[in-house]
């Protein structure tokens, strides 16, 4: 089990990022991972994931970053955030 990264540490990486810069920023399957009961991770765990997730859906949601995700085992996922370019217009 890996870590769950902070909040203080995405913003600091999305404030220092450039358009196209990646993170990832969760590892293995974050649905079920934020999920209180399924999940695994201890209560700590599960809750900062949970905050990081939406901050970066949020993000997202605003055109600032793109989420792209790619399976690195069975049951691993990678969640990566792309730091979009926002020189081109949103599509709805």
């Amino acid at each position: 089990m890996t870590t769950p990264m902070t909040i203080p540490a995405f913003q600091s990486w999305f404030a220092g990022a450039v358009p196209g810069d990646g993170l990832i920023y969760h590892l293995g399957l974050l649905g079920l991972d934020r999920a209180r009961g399924p999940s695994s991770l201890p209560e700590a765990a599960r809750s900062q994931l949970d905050r990081v997730a939406a901050r970066a859906l949020a993000l997202a949601g605003d055109g600032r970053l793109l989420l792209v995700q790619r399976r690195v085992a069975e049951d691993r996922i990678a969640y990566i955030a792309i730091k979009a370019s926002g020189d081109k217009p949103r599509r709805i």
